[in-house]
């Protein structure tokens, strides 16, 4: 379990240390990712694959890697997840080339969603505090990597949802379940249901959000707050009431990767949703085919 780290009490670091240092993971060295250190234990992972943040295999490998690292390292207390891309887009979502039929194959998409699946669950479970610093748009698989955070924040520009049916496949089915668990059922019904992105006002006032800023430069100087306010508190209390409040899900998601993985292969293997897919890609393309790599997702 995620919670493994259990009693270890971790405190604000020396006042001599008391400054950002930024260092880089091991695991990402070339990669998209990079990680901030901030005073207090709090890490910032930037996430900075130009021109989108498109999330493929290789993405969700070096977030897992990422996080496995810092929650290795018992002086981190916290993490930030922030874009660093030059437009405000916190990220487009999941590359559809990963989900396109024939551009993948049964086992290379088990593989991706397995990989997928470890990294947000180790989002959504870990003893560390975790907050998102939203810019901008946030579909479908950046709105799953938000939602399981602690604590999001957003900028007035910005939208977010999981608007997975308005391509013919299904919101998987543990996404539905901590959306549920976030906006309540009946507005999780609506929602997934229809495929809607609401807009920031409408975020904060159905709790998908937690605080809106007026721009991009204010974000993480929020979040930041945020993040220290709850910090202030020892670790252990919150370590093991989030545990009480993210265990149970946890487990049955982890257990569950496979079967979930089957029914997004079922859906993306349907006709309907290979035309549907191939028709994106070709807009992607700038219309020229699905064979010229997109400069962007769907929104996935």
């Amino acid at each position: 379990s995620s919670y493994g780290r259990g009693p270890t009490l971790r405190t604000a670091l020396p006042s001599k240390a008391r400054r950002s240092v930024t260092t880089i993971c091991p695991a990402m060295a070339g990669g998209a990712l990079s990680v901030a250190r901030e005073e207090g234990g709090i890490a910032i992972l930037t996430l900075a694959k130009e021109p989108v943040n498109t999330m493929d295999i290789n993405f969700w490998k070096e977030l897992l890697a990422t996080m496995e690292a810092l929650e290795a390292d018992k002086e981190v207390r916290a993490v930030i997840f922030q874009s660093g891309l030059k437009r405000n887009v916190f990220t487009a979502g999941l590359d559809i080339k990963e989900l396109y039929m024939p551009s993948t194959s049964q086992e290379r998409q088990l593989e991706f969603w397995t990989i997928l699946s470890k990294a947000l669950i180790k989002i959504y479970s870990t003893p560390m505090m975790t907050a998102a610093a939203v810019k901008g748009a946030c579909p479908a698989g950046g709105c799953a990597l938000a939602m399981c955070c602690d604590y999001r924040v957003i900028t007035t520009d910005g939208s977010m949802g999981l608007n997975e049916v308005q391509l013919g496949i299904p919101v998987p089915m543990f996404w539905v379940q901590f959306f549920a668990g976030v906006v309540g059922p009946r507005m999780a019904e609506k929602l997934l249901q229809a495929g809607d992105m609401p807009n920031s006002p409408e975020l904060l006032e159905i709790g998908m959000v937690d605080e809106v800023v007026e721009g991009a430069e204010a974000v993480l100087p929020a979040t930041l707050k945020e993040v220290r306010r709850w910090l202030k508190s020892p670790d252990l209390g919150r370590i093991d009431t989030k545990k009480e409040l993210r265990g149970p899900l946890t487990e049955r998601w982890a257990a569950g990767i496979g079967k979930e993985a089957g029914t997004v292969w079922a859906a993306c293997s349907n006709p309907e949703t290979v035309a549907s897919l191939a028709k994106v890609l070709e807009r992607l393309s700038g219309g020229g085919g699905t064979k010229k790599a997109p400069a962007a997702t769907s929104k996935l």
